[in-house]
């Protein structure tokens, strides 16, 4: 149940704004085939993804959870009419070289949320994500996504110098469910990250009236479902992905 629960949330946008939609797969690997995993689909990548035209993938290690020390392997698109096209050549590619060495679970395709995502324009690249999965009900969609945007405000105000990626889940999915990726060089930058918290309180609480960070966030929490919230970790794998834009 976990399991299934899990492959509808990984996913992300690697800080490209104009790949603006994701089809995402979870790649399950034995221990003793990663060295020869990772080899043939940093090789298919370079192959057949590397070029303008080209389709674009990113590959992404697991962190934590019970998919830990798996992978996610995700098409980039800017619309979804490309996930009509077919690289038949690609693909046959894939089968015969990594198709042996991994078992492919789930497919889900999500969408960027331009409102509530935040992409400073000097923010570096960074390989190393937080990232907050969310399930709200149908009826706390209003209380759910004021937070989100206005906390894009309050970044937008602070000069926050980390980018957040939010995506909603469109097709595959049960539930509202969205991902909240921050952007972090690495776990050291999360602990750093926490230290900007005050100035987001009071920045908060300026913006949209005292007491207000306390009261958005308890509308916030009780828009979602039961065990409607987790945290997971994600490292990019650059060798495995196509280069970035």
């Amino acid at each position: 149940m976990k399991k299934t629960i899990f492959t509808i949330f990984s996913l992300l946008l690697i800080g490209n704004v104009n790949s603006q939609i994701i089809q995402q797969r979870l790649l399950e690997v034995e221990a003793a085939d990663v060295s020869k995993f990772e080899s043939a689909v940093a090789k298919k990548t370079k192959m057949y993804n590397s070029k303008n035209g080209q389709t674009r993938f990113s590959t992404w290690k697991i962190l934590t959870g019970q998919n830990a020390n798996h992978y996610i392997r995700m098409m980039h698109a800017k619309s979804m009419g490309e996930f009509d096209n077919v690289d038949t050549s690609g693909n046959n590619f894939w089968r015969k070289t990594v198709g042996p060495l991994h078992k492919s679970v789930g497919n889900r395709i999500m969408t960027r949320n331009n409102e509530s995502s935040y992409n400073p324009v000097n923010a570096k690249r960074n390989n190393h994500r937080r990232i907050i999965y969310y399930n709200y009900k149908d009826s706390g969609d209003k209380d759910f996504w004021m937070f989100r945007n206005r906390s894009k405000k309050v970044w937008e105000e602070t000069a926050y110098n980390q980018r957040v990626t939010v995506m909603e889940c469109n097709s595959g999915c049960n539930g509202n469910w969205v991902m909240v990726r921050f952007h972090h060089e690495n776990f050291a930058g999360e602990t750093d990250d926490w230290n900007s918290r005050p100035d987001f309180i009071k920045k908060y609480n300026e913006l949209f009236g005292e007491g207000s960070l306390e009261q958005d966030s308890a509308r916030f929490r009780a828009s979602l479902m039961d065990d409607g919230m987790r945290v997971r970790h994600h490292q990019y794998m650059s060798e495995l992905s196509s280069p970035l834009n």
